[in-house]
């Protein structure tokens, strides 16, 4: 005779708990659409999405013509975009744009965006909270909810819900892409690694890293996933607009030569007039030695390393010369996340107080340049916010690196924790 525990029932109890709380979640979600709503104009990356959708459905435009971004900047700037504004020219392959589509079917494009960026508050919540996790650091309450509170109230959080920017996205699937690896969840692993295959200037050494030590690994489940997914979305995205792929390299080439954004050619030749162009090659160089020196251990060694030589490969990327904007550093708060979690499990209570110090740095110091910047600063404010966080994170990285690389395992490193 086989006995089986009896299964637990929900209660009224918990019924009740359960109605309360998706009450209080469509509340909080009808609060924040109601306030994207009075977002002021922008959200050009979201627009842009959102215009190539609505005119390939409703007009079969043509998503990378020049028709959209004239569209484009009549929604955000009133007008043809001014010389190094952002002319919003679609580079997204197709397959991707597909993503895009269900928000075309919203005639507005205001009401399109204060939705899309109630998704990308909810991602940015989720993120931070994810990006603790993966530190396996036992932090305190009020350490956890103090980092997420700068996760999702930094400057450049801020900026990319300002833009609509989908790198938050985008940066929870690096973080879902780390703990799928950490779990031993292969073929989800390789799915998010598909799904991330844009914005390169984000996260192309992290991907990179990504697949390669899954190789070396012999991790073939994560390969397998990444090309069918791929294959998939491809087959899909050519069956839709079969000759998608041209006009997105041209696009992709006209953007590049567009005048915008910031990389670190443009912001050392702000601050050092002189010498900025061979600073900042010799600052891409000596990252590119780094990684190379850091990346070939963390191949095949434990997901220690891994996890902080990925950390390192996201916190490098905006300072290869790949042209970025400041809402895409958000994604740095991956690697913030081991660096103040460290601090404060490292050295108990000096931690504690250390990494709340620190924390209110980061937070404040961009806030505060961007609010009161001295007149007549011989550095543009934008290139001094883009210059500090990737500065800070690789700074801090390095600083916990070997407490990052190796768990305590003498008495007194356990006691100093206390």
């Amino acid at each position: 005779m086989n006995f089986q525990p009896p299964s637990k029932s929900l209660t009224p109890r918990d019924y009740q708990f359960i109605i309360l709380a998706l009450l209080v979640f469509a509340a909080i979600s009808v609060g924040l659409v109601r306030a994207n709503l009075l977002l002021p104009r922008g959200g050009g990356d979201f627009l842009v999405h959102w215009v190539a959708s609505r005119g390939f459905i409703t007009e079969r435009l043509d998503p990378y013509s020049g028709e959209v971004p004239a569209r484009v900047q009549q929604l955000v700037y009133g007008g043809a975009a001014r010389s190094g504004s952002e002319p919003y020219i679609l580079d997204t392959p197709f397959h991707l744009l597909l993503l895009y589509f269900p928000f075309a079917l919203f005639p507005d494009p205001q009401t399109a965006r204060a939705i899309f960026n109630l998704i990308l508050e909810l991602s940015l919540l989720a993120l931070s909270v994810l990006s603790l996790r993966l530190t396996d650091g036992k932090a305190p309450l009020w350490f956890a909810l103090l980092f997420v509170l700068f996760g999702v109230g930094n400057l450049y959080a801020f900026q990319a819900i300002l833009e609509s920017n989908p790198v938050i996205l985008l940066s929870l699937l690096y973080a879902g892409t780390l703990w799928a690896l950490k779990s031993g969840q292969d073929e989800f692993a390789g799915a998010l690694a598909a799904f991330s295959l844009y914005y390169w200037e984000v996260g192309l050494p992290f991907l990179l890293l990504v697949l390669w030590r899954s190789y070396r690994q012999g991790r073939s489940r994560v390969l397998v996933s990444f090309g069918l997914w791929t294959l998939v979305l491809g087959a899909v995205s050519f069956l839709v607009y079969s000759n998608w792929f041209l006009a997105y390299l041209r696009a992709g080439m006209n953007n590049l030569r567009a005048d915008f954004g910031f990389s670190v050619f443009t912001t050392l030749r702000q601050v050092f007039p002189a010498n900025g162009q061979v600073i900042a090659w010799a600052v891409i160089i000596m990252l590119v030695i780094a990684l190379g020196y850091e990346w070939n251990p963390s191949l095949l060694e434990d997901d220690r390393r891994f996890y902080w030589v990925a950390c390192l490969s996201l916190a490098a990327a905006p300072l290869l010369g790949f042209r970025s904007e400041l809402e895409n550093l958000s994604v740095l708060v991956i690697p913030l996340a081991l660096v103040f979690s460290i601090v404060q499990d490292r050295w108990g209570r000096f931690g504690g107080l250390l990494s709340l110090l620190l924390l209110l740095a980061v937070a404040g110091l961009p806030w505060g340049l961007y609010f009161f910047v001295l007149p007549g600063f011989i550095v543009k404010t934008g290139e001094v916010l883009y210059l500090f966080l990737p500065v800070f994170t690789l700074m801090g990285l390095y600083w916990v690196r070997w407490w990052a690389l190796r768990p305590p395992r003498l008495w007194a490193d356990l006691v100093s924790r206390r």
